[in-house]
């Protein structure tokens, strides 16, 4: 295979799996505000209660907080030289279809 046709390959597969995740990244912020206002709702079950909690530990809020205070911890120089890569912003796509399936699974499950 000549160079432009691996090259031509690896976009096609990089665009079908960014038509994947984002979806899921732009839902993924709001639906992980959820589990904090069911929390504060009431009347949940042990059960519920400890789904919930390791949801919005998990979901998007959390994870922004953690880097957000890294982005803080590393000083002022390391905002300019941190730019993310197409590979990571695809893991964290994969992290968000993950955590979305797996929200809209408890939530469909509770009903």
């Amino acid at each position: 295979m000549s160079r432009a046709t691996v090259d031509l390959k690896s976009d096609v597969y990089r665009i079908l799996a960014w038509s994947v995740v984002l979806p899921a990244l732009v839902v993924w912020p709001f639906l992980s505000a959820m589990p904090a206002i069911t929390l504060f709702g009431g009347g949940l079950t042990v059960p519920e209660l400890s789904i919930n909690l390791l949801l919005l530990l998990t979901g998007f809020w959390s994870i922004f907080g953690a880097y957000l205070a890294a982005i803080y911890a590393r000083g002022n120089t390391a905002r300019a030289e941190h730019q993310p890569t197409n590979n990571r912003s695809l893991l964290l796509g994969a992290y968000a279809l993950a955590w979305t399936t797996l929200y809209l699974i408890v939530v469909l499950a509770s009903r």
